[in-house]
């Protein structure tokens, strides 16, 4: 079967505002995250702090999942374990990439966007340790 357009399939699509250019101030607010009226939870601000302390202080390179890794108890892992902890790690290290960036952005650190990525890195990193032990530095 070979699928033909009616045209119709969007019926909000304007062909001649397509790839139009956005005017600056739009694009601004578009791209301001929203700031949040009470500041980030004590758990999440720790864990971004010591997120920042430990890649400012270069334990943590932002390009590199092994840095992530707390190695004396990795190695106690079994191999397939150990595999798992590879794959969730490189996972892990998006996050904390992300979350520094953020950081180091001129955004407030009370937004919505950050308080949501760090919380999901928290969760994250505490199902991991419930499976795996203590197999992360943060």
């Amino acid at each position: 079967m070979v699928f033909k357009s009616s045209g119709k399939y969007n019926p909000y699509f304007d062909p001649a505002t397509d790839n139009a250019p956005i005017p600056a101030d739009a694009q601004k607010v578009v791209n301001t995250p929203v700031e949040k009226p009470s500041a980030m939870d004590d758990q999440d601000m720790a864990l971004v702090n010591a997120i920042v302390n430990l890649v400012d202080s270069k334990k943590i390179n932002l390009y590199s999942p092994s840095t992530l890794i707390n190695q004396p108890v990795y190695d106690k892992l079994p191999e397939e374990t150990r595999g798992k902890v590879d794959q969730h790690s490189f996972n892990m290290l998006t996050s904390v990439r992300e979350i520094y960036n953020y950081y180091k952005s001129p955004f407030p650190n009370n937004s919505y966007q950050f308080e949501n990525r760090v919380r999901w890195f928290r969760l994250q990193k505490e199902e991991a340790e419930k499976q795996w032990g203590d197999v992360f530095v943060i």
